[in-house]
C-alpha cells in the first residue's frame, strides 16, 4: 500500500519516512534513500549553477544505471522537465526531437561520451562527471516533505512533470506530456489490484527511455521499495539480473519471455509478477510460461496511458489468455461502434507538446482515441484485435510505418513503398516492406536505411510489386498486400 500522493515530493517523503531503506541495488553497490537523496541533492546543485531553472526542458541521453533517474530527481527538485531520449536514434532522429521538446539543456551520460560526440547542441553536458561531484555529511538535512507548488517556484511545472516520446502516424514522433499527478495516478492504480509494498524489489528490464521502463523507478520511489539495476536491459543482463537480484517483480516484452523459455529459465519464488507488455503475446507463449511456473500478468497501455491501465491476473481462465484482461482501478475503458478503444483515466496524458491539432484529434469528450481496435466480452474482458496499422511494435519497440515509408521513397530507386508487419515468434512483429524499383538491391538499401534510422526500424523482409494497390483515397489496404503477396 503507498501512503503518498500527487503533490507530496516523492523523494523527501520517502527519505524521512525510511532513510536507510534500499532505494537501488547495482552489481558494485547498495544505494540507501538516504545515500540516494544526497546524491540528487549534488546533481540538484551543479545543474542549477550551470544555470537549468523552472519549467526548462532537459533532454536525456543516459544509459542504463539508477544515475539516470537521479537525474530525473534533480531536475524535479529544481522545477525542470525531464525529456528522456532513446539512445539507439541515429543523430538526425534525435535532433527533430530536440527541436520539436524546445529542449534547452542536453545532459549525457560520460559513459556515451564517445558515441554521441558528434551531437551538435549548444548546451551538450555529460554528466556525472568529477567536477559535478560533492561530497555530503552523513547528517545532511532532508528537506522537509512539501508540496510540490510550494516547492517548484509556484506550481506552473505541475502541468508537465515529463515528457516521453512515441512513434506518431504520420512518420513523426510525438512529445507526451505527462504531470505528477498522472504519474502518481498510473502507480495508485497498480497498487490498488496487485498492493504495491516497500519490501519489494523491481527489476529494472526494460529501457529507460520509454514509459515502462520509466515508470519502474517512479512506482518503487511512491511505494518506497528497491530497484535493482542489470548492467543493460539486453537478454543476457535481464536472464543474469533475474538470479543474481532475485526480484518481486518485473515487467517483460514477448521476445524476452520467448528467449527466457527456450533457455529454460524459471523464476524464483520470490518473483511475485511478472508483466508481460510491449506488443502482441499469443496464447501458447503466456501458458508455456505459466507452466514453468512464471507468475505472467498480460497488461495493456501505451506512453499516453502512463503504462499499464489493464492487467490478466494469473489463475484467469484459460478461454481470457489472449485476452488483456480487466480495467485497474478508476480506469474506464470503451469501445466505439468502429470497434475503437477509447479510454478515460487520471492516468492520461495533458497533451502532445507543441502539438495541439493531434491533441485535439486523439480526444473526445473527455475520452482518449487510442486508435487500436479491440472488443470488451459480458465478463468485462477486453480483447484486443489490432493496434494502430501505422505502429508496429517489435522486440518491444515502437516503429512507425510511416517514418519507413518516408525514408524508403526518398531512395533515388524507389518509386513507391508500403510498411507493413508480420506476427513473428521471436520478435512479436517484424518490420517489412513493399517496394517498386526497378534496381532491387536489398543490401544497398538496408546500407541506406542504416544512415537514416536506427537499426531496430529497419525492415527485415522485402517484397516487391510492379504497384502498390490504393484506393481512390490514396489509402493502402494491408490485407489487400497480404493477399497479393500470397501471405494473407
Amino acid at each position: 500500500m503507498i501512503f503518498l500522493n500527487s503533490k507530496t515530493h516523492w523523494l523527501s517523503e520517502q527519505t524521512s519516512r525510511q532513510p536507510d531503506k534500499t532505494a537501488f541495488i547495482t552489481s558494485e553497490r547498495t544505494v540507501s534513500y538516504r545515500e540516494f537523496y544526497m546524491e540528487c541533492s549534488a546533481a540538484t546543485d551543479f545543474l542549477f549553477d550551470l544555470g537549468i531553472r523552472n519549467t526548462e526542458k532537459v533532454g536525456l541521453l543516459y544509459g542504463h544505471n539508477y544515475n539516470f533517474f537521479a537525474v530525473v530527481n534533480a531536475l524535479w527538485f529544481i522545477g525542470a522537465v525531464p525529456v528522456p531520449l532513446n539512445t539507439r536514434l541515429l543523430t538526425e532522429e534525435l535532433k527533430k526531437q530536440i527541436d520539436l521538446a524546445d529542449i534547452k539543456f542536453l545532459l549525457i551520460d560520460a559513459n556515451l561520451t564517445e558515441q554521441f560526440s558528434h551531437l551538435n547542441f549548444e548546451n551538450k553536458i555529460y554528466f556525472p562527471s568529477k567536477s559535478s561531484r560533492k561530497t555530503y555529511d552523513k547528517n545532511t538535512q532532508i528537506l522537509n516533505s512539501t508540496l510540490l507548488c510550494d516547492c517548484l517556484s509556484g506550481g506552473e511545472v505541475l502541468n508537465c512533470s515529463l515528457i516521453m516520446f512515441t512513434s506518431g502516424s504520420t512518420g513523426n514522433s510525438k512529445a507526451v506530456v505527462h504531470t505528477f499527478e498522472s504519474l502518481f495516478e498510473s502507480v495508485k492504480a497498480l497498487d490498488s489490484c496487485f498492493g504495491l509494498s516497500n519490501e519489494d524489489v523491481w527489476l529494472a528490464s526494460l529501457p529507460l527511455y520509454h514509459i515502462g521502463g520509466f515508470m519502474i523507478p517512479v512506482r518503487a520511489l511512491i511505494a518506497g521499495s528497491a530497484v535493482a539495476f542489470p548492467d543493460s536491459p539486453s537478454h543476457e543482463d535481464i536472464k543474469s539480473g533475474i538470479k543474481k537480484f532475485i526480484p518481486s517483480h518485473i515487467s517483460l516484452v514477448p521476445t524476452t519471455l520467448f528467449r527466457l523459455l527456450n533457455e529454460n529459465v524459471s523464476p524464483d519464488a520470490n518473483l511475485k509478477y511478472a508483466f508481460l507488455g510491449g506488443g502482441p503475446s499469443d496464447k501458447k507463449l503466456i501458458s508455456d510460461a505459466v507452466s514453468m511456473n512464471w507468475p505472467i500478468i498480460k497488461v495493456y497501455g501505451s506512453t499516453e496511458t502512463c503504462s499499464m491501465i489493464t492487467a490478466l491476473l494469473p489463475g484467469e481462465s484459460k478461454e481470457k489468455l489472449d485476452s488483456s484482461g480487466k480495467v485497474l482501478s478508476d480506469v474506464k475503458i470503451t469501445v466505439q461502434e468502429t470497434d475503437e478503444i477509447l479510454v478515460a483515466s487520471k492516468t492520461l496524458f495533458k497533451e502532445y507538446y507543441n502539438d495541439p491539432l493531434s491533441t485535439r484529434s486523439v480526444f473526445k469528450d473527455g475520452w482518449y482515441r487510442t486508435g487500436d481496435i479491440g472488443r470488451i466480452d459480458t465478463d468485462g474482458y477486453l480483447f484486443l484485435d489490432s493496434r494502430r496499422e501505422d505502429v508496429i511494435i517489435s522486440g518491444g519497440e515502437n516503429v512507425s510505418s510511416g517514418e519507413v515509408e518516408n525514408v524508403l521513397k526518398s531512395h533515388p530507386s524507389i518509386s513507391d513503398a508500403f510498411v507493413f508487419s508480420l506476427d513473428d515468434k521471436t520478435w512479436g512483429q517484424i518490420v517489412c516492406s513493399v517496394l517498386v524499383t526497378d534496381n532491387f538491391n536489398e543490401a544497398e538499401i538496408s546500407d541506406f536505411l542504416r544512415t537514416k534510422l536506427a537499426g531496430y526500424k529497419i525492415p527485415k523482409r522485402f517484397f516487391l510489386l510492379k504497384k502498390i494497390p490504393r484506393n481512390e483515397l490514396g489509402k493502402v489496404s494491408r490485407q489487400t498486400i497480404l493477399k497479393e503477396l500470397s501471405l494473407d
